[in-house]
C-alpha cells in the first residue's frame, strides 16, 4: 500500500530519497545519525548548540532499567535474540503504561528518544549475554555508533579501524533511518494504528524482522 509521508520521498526508480526534503546522500556525508534523527523529529537540521543539547538529552536517556537487564538474563543463552528482543520491548511497554497510563497521545519526545538512546544498549547487551560476555557500560565520551560497537565488541575497536567501522555504521543507520514501507515498519504503523504505544508497536515491528 502506498501512502503519503511529511517524513520521506522516496523513487526507487529513479534512486531518490530525501528525509524532510534533505538528499541523503548530503546527510551522510555533512550530518551524523544523531542529527538526522533530529531531523526526523523536529522537522529541520540542529543548529550546534541543539544538537549538543540533543546528545545530552540521549545520554541522560540511555540507562536500561533494571528491570530489563534482569529480562534478558532470564533467558537461556541459546535464546534467539529476537525473542529477548520482544520480552525487552515489552518490559520498556509497561513502564510507558506506568507513567503515562493509556494516553497514546502524549506529546512529550522524550519517550521517543529514549528509546533511541535505550535500544543500542539493549542489543549490545542481549549479543553479549548469548555470547556468555560480560556487559559493557555505555562510554559518554563516544558519539552514538562509537558507542554501539564498544558495547557490543569492546576494545576490539580502540584503533583506526574502529573509527572507520563506526563511520561506516553511523552512515548505514542514516540510511535506514526511515524504512519505506517495508514488512517490519507496516507492522509497527498497523499496531501503532490501533492505539497501542510506542514499545508494544516497536516489538511487532522485532517479531516481524524475526522471520525470513
Amino acid at each position: 500500500t502506498s501512502c503519503s509521508s511529511a517524513i520521506t520521498f522516496i523513487d526507487g526508480d529513479k534512486g531518490v530519497l530525501r528525509y524532510r526534503g534533505h538528499d541523503v546522500a548530503d546527510l551522510t556525508e555533512n550530518n551524523d545519525f544523531t542529527a538526522v534523527i533530529y531531523l526526523l523529529l523536529y522537522g529541520k537540521l540542529p543548529s550546534s548548540n541543539q544538537h549538543r543539547t540533543f546528545l545530552l538529552k540521549i545520554k541522560e536517556l540511555s540507562k536500561v532499567p533494571e528491570q530489563v537487564i534482569d529480562v534478558i538474563k532470564a533467558f537461556p543463552k541459546t535464546a534467539h535474540p529476537m525473542s529477548i528482543l520482544i520480552a525487552c520491548f515489552a518490559s520498556l511497554s509497561a513502564l510507558y503504561y506506568e507513567k503515562h497510563g493509556t494516553n497514546i497521545n502524549n506529546k512529550d519526545l522524550n519517550f521517543g528518544i529514549s528509546a533511541i538512546a535505550q535500544i543500542p544498549v539493549i542489543v549490545a547487551m542481549i549479543y553479549r549475554y548469548i555470547n556468555d560476555q560480560a556487559f559493557i557500560n555505555t562510554n559518554n565520551e563516544l558519539n552514538y555508533s562509537e558507542n554501539f560497537l564498544k558495547m557490543m565488541f569492546g576494545d576490539a575497536f580502540n584503533n583506526d579501524k574502529g573509527t572507520l567501522f563506526a563511520r561506516a555504521l553511523d552512515k548505514i543507520f542514516t540510511l535506514h533511518a526511515d524504512h519505506e514501507q517495508n514488512a517490519s515498519t507496516t507492522a509497527v504503523r498497523l499496531v501503532g494504528s490501533a492505539g497501542s504505544n510506542l514499545l508494544a508497536s516497536l516489538s511487532a515491528g522485532v517479531a516481524t524482522l524475526w522471520g525470513p
